[in-house]
């Protein structure tokens, strides 16, 4: 039980899962779309095979203390020398750009290990590809490193032969000189270091010329694959999800902007001067009157109390026509009907004698509370009945009867200083009144009767009532001054709107209404047309006049003879 909203209204985490619950189709749908998407947009790529051959790269050379940099032979794998040895191995014309952006190479870790990739339409030439690159980095290594001891070889040659002439002149000198002269001497020990450099430089060229260039070798030859590499499936499946998924959010939510149905209390428009009095949880059972021991119960009689002392309050002072409870809902649904059946009951259980008055002619009241009533309010108004014999027992509840709407044209305003004078009737039989009437929305005899009611109760029912309705109605009562004693909120199931649907449709509007025959009523010195707040037209927008009965006599027809009533469903109130 609730005295009043908040007056600052915050979003909780469970009003962020409320929104994604309610709209979880529209997610579902935007997700499975995205998915199905992606996979359509991945069946249009070309599917393109990778082969890779793995090569073990050797250092090249006699010095083998230098580490080969894999990060750069990477490079030259990529390289247009190697792009255009591999096309002349493939014996394709393609520009050597295009295709060295076929080509990928990895490094794996702690290896001397290149993993050369490429990339085809079909798996053998993504082979082919692949070892063509592998033989042709080969090659091209090969060539430069041989190139680099062909340079290096024919460097010690011209300085051997440099060298040689050298010891050629000095030996010359040697021969011309005098044994015993220091110039011979001089001569002899030029001779020695001449001899001694040209036989460290062929020390030196021998092993280079019979060195043999090994750049290194293929591992493993260039793998079949077993799959199309792209366009991956599993990639395009996630996207297309991921797309899907923040667009139905995105559309969830801004269908959740401009819904303006009520799901929870805390969105219906705030009023500092219309407070909540109840809010029924979602889940429990609609179907029948809550049992006095049941935690709903048990909130029926805590808003009994409320309203019992909520009349004078919501009237500020002023005396009211009657001392009935108006109860209307703020959109067409069940929920009215749900809680005057438990609001009765619960009056009922405090030991005063109930009676329900139902204007509205499509609510399904007397299938609640189980009756199966001939006649009505309707009725009685043409005064084709009694008061009496108009109302019937409720069997379920005790204490509690119900007046139907009998033969209420809906198209039709209700006499209100009639139904005014019926109240004052019921009163004297009965300790309390409670109307039901059709929505505000709908049809003007909520705001009529207010005027006359002694507190008004506002049904708001989630999933069906949208904050207009609610603005609507309570703006409604308050042009008539209406004593609006607060709000209650029926939280429904999803079900709420199939369930007004079908209601609607069930129950028919006549194709040739009765019109009720004039009644001898007391009037309360007020004039039925005095009621009319809210000017109502048909559907050639020609005004609606209130139902007077009788005051044309041209609209008296004859209506046959009744069977008698059975005196078992006639409530005795006296």
């Amino acid at each position: 039980m609730a005295a009043n909203a908040a007056s600052v209204q915050t979003a909780s985490i469970g009003d962020y899962v409320g929104w994604l619950a309610r709209r979880w189709w529209l997610v579902t749908l935007a997700v499975a779309v995205g998915a199905v998407g992606g996979l359509g947009f991945a069946a249009t790529q070309p599917k393109v095979y990778v082969s890779e051959t793995k090569v073990l790269v050797l250092q090249v050379g006699q010095d083998t203390s230098v580490k080969v940099n894999l990060d750069t032979e990477s490079q030259v794998v990529r390289s247009t020398t190697v792009g255009d040895a591999a096309a002349h191995l493939l014996n394709i014309t393609e520009p050597v750009d295009t295709l060295v952006e076929r080509v990928s190479v990895t490094v794996p870790a702690n290896t001397s290990v290149l993993s050369i990739a490429f990339e085809a339409p079909t798996v053998a030439e993504a082979q082919r590809g692949s070892q063509a690159f592998a033989q042709a980095y080969l090659d091209q290594r090969a060539a430069d490193a041989q190139k680099n001891l062909d340079v290096q070889a024919a460097a010690m040659r011209d300085e051997i032969s440099g060298l040689t002439k050298q010891l050629n002149d000095v030996a010359g000198q040697v021969a011309a000189l005098p044994n015993n002269s220091v110039d011979r001497q001089r001569a002899v020990q030029q001779q020695q270091i001449l001899t001694q450099q040209i036989n460290t430089l062929n020390n030196r060229l021998i092993p280079l010329l019979a060195t043999i260039v090994k750049p290194g070798s293929i591992l493993s030859a260039a793998t079949k694959p077993e799959g199309p590499a792209k366009p991956d499936l599993m990639l395009y499946l996630i996207s297309g999800v991921g797309i899907g998924l923040l667009l139905g959010l995105a559309g969830a939510l801004v269908l959740d902007r401009l819904d303006s149905r009520i799901y929870h209390s805390r969105q219906i428009p705030y009023r500092t001067d219309v407070p909540i009095l109840m809010e029924v949880p979602r889940g429990r059972d609609r179907s029948a009157v809550a049992d006095a021991a049941s935690a709903l119960g048990r909130e029926f009689s805590l808003l009994r109390n409320v309203l019992r002392v909520a009349a004078g309050v919501a009237r500020g002072g002023r005396p009211s026509a009657t001392d009935a409870l108006l109860i209307c809902g703020a959109a067409p649904g069940p929920a009215v009907e749900f809680v005057v059946s438990n609001l009765a009951a619960a009056f009922a259980r405090s030991g005063e004698r109930v009676v329900i008055v139902c204007t509205d002619s499509t609510s399904s009241l007397p299938q609640l509370l189980g009756v199966a009533p001939t006649q009505g309010l309707g009725d009685v108004i043409a005064g084709e009945v009694a008061l009496d014999s108009a109302l019937y027992a409720v069997p379920a509840i005790r204490g509690v009867s119900l007046l139907s709407p009998g033969r209420i044209d809906p198209r039709v305003e209700l006499p209100v200083a009639a139904v005014s004078d019926l109240l004052v009737q019921l009163q004297a039989q009965a300790d309390r009144v409670l109307l039901a009437t059709a929505p505000p929305s709908s049809a003007v005899d909520a705001q009529a009767l207010s005027e006359i009611a002694a507190a008004v109760l506002l049904v708001v029912e989630t999933r069906v009532a949208r904050a207009e309705d609610v603005e609507a109605s309570i703006e409604q009562v308050a042009r008539v001054q209406g004593p609006l004693a607060g709000m209650l909120v029926v939280r429904s199931p999803r079900a709420a709107r199939k369930a007004r649907k079908s209601k609607a449709q069930a129950q028919p509007v006549a194709a040739q209404p009765v019109v009720p025959t004039q009644a001898e009523l007391p009037r309360a010195g007020r004039e039925s047309d005095q009621t009319m707040v809210i000017p109502r037209l048909d559907g050639d927008g020609e005004r609606i006049e209130f139902w007077n009965p009788g005051a044309d006599k041209s609209d008296k027809k004859a209506v046959g003879k009744r069977a008698p009533v059975d005196d078992n469903t006639t409530a005795d109130l006296r």
